[in-house]
């Protein structure tokens, strides 16, 4: 009876733990595709930025104010990649589109994100959402199979009309934003179309461009409408006929986004010339210009006028505020983050480290131009430094902080990178090429220590190698803070699931034993008296390393998944993080966490790093940095 009933207490479901509360999001940034433009919306106040990132909405302040994170609202309830977002004129409602043809329409004014519509529209992705000025009419656009468009009743998904005229996907659109309604759309025909409504019909055939429309938009007072392509040409209408007032090649490369001022009297326009320019609405003569350099990563693909001025987004990732009174004094701030999974994460010197990667091409492409992206974060603004110098070439796949706080990144590039953080930026100062790819990195004092594919495990220190053979195959690896022992974890093959602690010289001190699964994560404690390891049957023990016996056992059954991340506090509290989600910070007399958190990142939590004895970092893939009290 007894063991039948401890198997029944062995299957019950974990108790509810404490919660932590979230302090800060830093928000991911806008996916990018060469030749393509970005969508990225404004609210109507003109003070919080809209886009999409993987299945997220984002809504988050346009220009952080002083001393705290932008304010961010994250919206994961898509089961499909989100690529069309926009918020009603009201300010309380967003409307979001999916790749599968599904409309979401959810309140984000309260914190329960409240669904009040969702409904399909065609069967292809959304790819562009108009509101009438109304608040009552939802136009969108996108790749569907029998239709390219549907506008309908924002509460019941009712259709007030027909949006016909094209023969291929319509990639834009928008609505007219006073009486009598007007819709304006542009495709991949190189028609720009208008419609009269409601109930919406083809009114009339404005203009056929040379190359792809990729922008159309109504004037805020409704008296003009502009469309641009990547025929370099913009063209202005009457916004009630449709008929061509103004028409004139502005650019050098490709028009990817346009944007009107509050005042309907000028329009701003990123171009693949690496320009923003502004114009007068009038003639569409240049009043301002300003030219972001030369490579490829600064084409400037989207732009949004805002209260704050002009906003303008890099194919690169790089968000810059301009002043559109003094374009050629450039950006007055450039925000940096990431559009990829994050990695990895380390805090050194009161700078938290951030590694990632960048690329240009789409999923599946056989084509590379990935790289090794890393960003320095100010943890009271929540934003971030670039790190300037030759960086990795491929995607970061570690990143560790030294006693000294320098920091230490390995790469797909098969290099290890030495990096500086000290006032006012960040930059890589030395790299260190490795034998064979790196699988992961550990950092003590002044001893790093990477394991690779070839079954060996590298120690570097003050710039030089040893490698050592290891004889199976690893996954993880940590160096406690003396530079005295290195931990490695085997990866499962040949079902070996031990941890391996070796001496400075190389030399195997002890083999611990307990695991059913690959490592999958460890840590040495701040003293260095313990060390926890993580597996893949998201199991943790404690180990006493000096003397290869554990401490802790029975650590399991809160994760749900494999644990990707552990991370010892300054007074030695325990957290974990897995591709569940969830972190748990740990009370290892209780071997239970007192403090949970679900759904952290959409996807999986990758990295967690202590930013103070009560603050705890993580990241995710969901390209997002959240900062929790712990």
């Amino acid at each position: 009876r007894s063991g039948a009933h401890r198997r029944a207490r062995k299957s019950e479901p974990p108790r509810s733990q404490g919660t932590m509360s979230a302090l800060a999001v830093y928000p991911c940034f806008p996916a990018t595709l060469r030749g393509q433009p970005t969508s990225i919306k404004m609210d109507p106040k003109g003070e919080k930025l809209i886009y999409t990132l993987g299945r997220l909405v984002v809504v988050r302040e346009a220009k952080p104010q002083p001393g705290r994170p932008p304010a961010t609202l994250l919206y994961i309830e898509h089961a499909y990649t989100v690529t069309a977002a926009a918020m009603a004129p009201s300010g309380c409602y967003v409307a979001s589109g999916d790749s599968n043809g599904t409309i979401r329409v959810w309140a984000c004014d309260t914190p329960e994100q409240i669904l009040k519509l969702e409904t399909p529209v065609f069967s292809g992705a959304v790819l562009d959402i108009a509101w009438s000025a109304d608040n009552q009419r939802i136009l969108a656009v996108g790749n569907g199979q029998q239709s390219f468009a549907k506008v309908f009743m924002w509460d019941s998904g009712n259709t007030v009309g027909e949006i016909s005229g094209h023969t291929k996907k319509i990639t834009t659109c928008s609505f007219k934003q006073t009486r009598p309604f007007r819709i304006a759309t542009g495709g991949d025909d190189l028609a720009v179309n208008l419609y009269a409504g409601p109930p919406f019909k083809f009114q009339k055939a404005m203009k056929k461009h040379e190359r792809f429309v990729n922008c159309v938009r109504f004037s805020p007072d409704g008296a003009r409408v502009f469309s641009a392509a990547s025929d370099m040409v913009l063209a202005i209408y009457d916004g009630k006929e449709g008929d061509v007032i103004i028409e004139k090649k502005v650019a050098a490369g490709s028009i990817y986004a346009g944007a009107w001022s509050t005042d309907s009297s000028k329009i701003a326009v990123a171009c693949a010339d690496k320009t923003v320019k502004v114009l007068d609405a009038g003639t569409l003569d240049e009043i301002g210009s300003y030219t972001f350099g030369k490579s490829v990563e600064e084409m400037q693909v989207s732009c949004v006028w805002g209260a704050d001025g002009l906003f303008s987004y890099s194919l690169g990732g790089e968000l810059s505020l301009l002043d559109p009174a003094n374009l050629q004094a450039g950006p007055t701030l450039v925000q940096y983050g990431h559009n990829k999974a994050v990695a990895s994460l380390a805090f050194a010197k009161g700078v938290l480290v951030s590694g990632s990667y960048f690329s240009l091409d789409e999923e599946g492409s056989t084509t590379s131009t990935s790289k090794g992206v890393m960003r320095a974060w100010d943890v009271t603004s929540g934003l971030a430094r670039r790190f300037e110098g030759a960086g990795h070439s491929a995607r970061v796949v570690k990143v560790c902080a030294l006693s000294d706080g320098s920091v230490v990144s390995i790469g797909g590039d098969d290099t290890l990178i030495v990096s500086s953080l000290r006032e006012g930026g960040a930059a890589h100062e030395s790299k260190q090429p490795l034998s064979a790819a790196p699988r992961d990195l550990g950092c003590g004092g002044a001893l790093c220590a990477v394991v690779l594919s070839s079954d060996k495990l590298a120690l570097i220190a003050h710039g030089k190698v040893t490698e050592h053979a290891l004889g199976f195959s690893s996954a993880c690896v940590a160096v406690d803070v003396a530079d005295a022992c290195i931990a490695v974890g085997a990866d499962g093959f040949s079902d070996n699931c031990n941890v391996y602690l070796y001496s400075p010289s190389g030399a195997l001190q002890h083999t611990l034993s307990k695991h059913r699964g690959a490592i999958s994560a460890l840590a040495f404690s701040a003293g260095s008296e313990q060390l926890a390891s993580g597996c893949a049957n998201k199991e943790i023990v404690v180990w006493d390393p000096r003397a290869g016996t554990p401490l802790v056992l029975g650590m399991q059954g809160y994760h749900t998944a494999r644990i990707t991340c552990l991370q010892w506090s300054a007074g030695s509290v325990l957290a974990s993080g897995g591709v569940d989600a969830t972190i748990n910070v740990w009370d290892l007399t209780e071997k239970k966490p007192k403090q949970q958190i679900k759904l952290a990142h959409q996807g999986g939590v990758t990295a967690i790093a202590f930013v103070s004895e009560g603050t705890l970092a993580s990241a995710g893939l969901d390209a997002c940095i959240k900062t929790w009290t712990v």
